[in-house]
């Protein structure tokens, strides 16, 4: 039970940061704030296993929110599957990110534990 609410707050917090970054932010500094929220989704993961997964989550629903919410194309069938399969794809691309975000938190979370044991 607890391994999906993690998820559901990977998952909402990838696409609550997608909408305020387009609306407030909007520009290459986003990436500021996505780290950060990525490193904490790893911080609190229960373990490394669980990190990624979120980490994923969390980096693919934030590109795909993120990159709809830009999109200013044509509305034919034609450009909207084209978007469509590009946003999917390049969403991976968030995916990978948040999990190398989720990995290096989760991986602090050890070491902070570990120096906190040998004390």
């Amino acid at each position: 039970m607890k391994g999906s609410i993690e998820k559901s707050i990977a998952a909402i917090a990838g696409i609550l940061l997608g909408v305020l970054s387009y609306h407030l932010f909007y520009g290459w500094y986003d990436i500021f704030p996505w780290a950060i929220a990525a490193l904490i989704i790893g911080y609190i993961s229960k373990n490394r296993r669980s990190s990624m997964i979120n980490g994923a989550i969390f980096g693919y629903l934030l590109f795909l929110v993120y990159i709809t919410m830009g999109y200013r194309g044509k509305t034919d069938i034609r450009s909207l599957s084209v978007f469509i399969g590009f946003n999917l794809l390049f969403s991976l691309v968030g995916a990978i990110a948040g999990v190398v975000g989720a990995f290096i938190g989760n991986w602090v979370k050890s070491i902070l534990s570990r120096s906190k044991k040998d004390e």
